[in-house]
């Protein structure tokens, strides 16, 4: 009977053994099927210039006016801006920066909401009357009167500011983007979406445009502090630093304005907000680091009002953060920079170097800051051209498409 199965056994033996000698060939058919890679750091604007030099990345994402310090500076060549990005150049006329405020805030306050509103759009116009003048006070507010030194070289601050003034558009009527990290639960209520349309306020700008075409602003009450937050290392809130430090041409001009306290300083940190000469608010300017942290003093109610991007803000708003989007700030102002010696010009040669060093098993390395509009244009543009993110230093299971809910 035993002799019987011999046949059988041996013959399970030998389809075992087919199956063994054929995993190395299934093994090598499933990794040329992968997508390429492209490995994702996360870093500080102002690391991204030293790592990049030191080879310790290939290319970074970043706003101005690094990438203006990076190109002057011989440190990287840059090789696309924001609408160079896909997909359909959705970032050419995207806000990337907004002011922002607590719904609370609006609520009790609205016209102080709407004057400040009104007083940054003054900053525009002042920025585009005069942007030689724009250029300095933005110089000195961010670098102060030294010279730049990073990664090894010394640059003048106007000489960065002039350069990067050309990128960046300052205007208050830019589209808010979407956000494709923004999901919905399956089975919620899609609050999440009623978060983000419910989070962009237009009747604060609207009433601004009025106070700035002569209408009479009409405060109540005693005089009360106002906690203004914003990032002082970016160049992309001239329109604020503007707006304060030439207080005295908007106050002739509209009757209100954000005066400094102490008008002797490149960086105030304090201010009046008057209207015909008379205080109807204390301003206190409190810089933070990064535009999620802000947005969470707004959520706890130690900030009132802020300038940061646009991508924090939509993240948080989706999570329940009682704030909302008033207007936009600027456009432009991205790019990606990549190694002087790196075989790619543009976007498209930029894709297929990242597919080359997929294929030899050496990825490109991509820095870029955390939960920043840079990290939304990349997704979505990698996403587009079939490219996969891997996290920097985080097993495969980790590295998803991580979405915001």
């Amino acid at each position: 009977m035993k002799a019987r199965f011999i046949p059988i056994i041996c013959g399970i033996l030998l389809l075992f053994l087919l199956i063994l000698s054929a995993v190395p060939v299934s093994h090598e058919l499933v990794r040329s099927q992968t997508k390429p890679s492209v490995t994702l750091v996360y870093a500080s604007s102002g690391m991204m210039p030293q790592l990049l030099d030191t080879s310790q990345v290939d290319a970074f994402i970043v706003w101005e006016s690094v990438i203006s310090t990076s190109k002057l500076g011989n440190i990287g060549k840059v090789i696309a801006r924001d609408p160079d990005f896909p997909p359909d150049h959705k970032w050419e006329d995207s806000a990337c920066n907004v002011l922002v405020m607590r719904n609370e805030f609006i609520n009790k306050n609205p016209e102080i909401a709407s004057l400040l509103s009104a007083i940054t759009i003054a900053g525009m116009r002042q920025i585009e009357k005069d942007p030689a003048r724009a250029i300095n006070i933005t110089a000195a507010w961010v670098y102060g009167s030294k010279p730049i030194h990073s990664a090894g070289i010394s640059l003048n601050p106007q000489d960065v500011e002039t350069e990067a003034f050309h990128h960046i558009i300052f205007t208050d009527s830019a589209s808010i983007p979407s956000i494709s990290r923004i999901t919905s639960p399956a089975g919620s209520s899609n609050h999440y979406d009623q978060n983000i349309s419910s989070g962009i306020n237009n009747s604060v700008r609207i009433y601004a445009n009025k106070l700035l075409n002569g209408s009479e602003p009409v405060i109540s009450g005693h005089p009360q502090e106002i906690k203004l937050g914003y990032l002082p290392s970016s160049d992309l809130y001239a329109p604020l630093y503007v707006a304060i430090l030439e207080y005295e041409t908007i106050c002739n001009t509209y009757g209100f304005c954000l005066a400094p306290e102490n008008g002797s300083s490149d960086r105030p940190s304090h201010g009046n907000l008057m209207v015909h000469n008379q205080t109807v608010a204390t301003v206190d300017l409190l810089p933070g680091s990064v535009g999620g942290g802000v947005m969470t003093g707004l959520g706890q109610n130690v900030i009132d009002v802020a300038y940061i991007g646009s991508v924090p803000v939509l993240l948080q708003i989706s999570m329940g953060n009682a704030a909302s989007i008033i207007q936009s700030i600027n456009t432009g102002g991205s790019g990606l920079v990549v190694n002087e010696t790196a075989p790619c010009t543009d976007w498209k040669s930029f894709i297929s170097w990242i597919k080359q060093r997929s294929t030899e098993g050496n990825p490109v390395i991509l820095a870029v800051p955390q939960s920043s509009i840079q990290e939304e244009m990349m997704r979505e543009a990698f996403d587009y051209e079939g490219i996969q993110i891997v996290l920097y230093g985080l097993p495969p299971r980790w590295n998803v498409n991580e979405t915001f809910t």
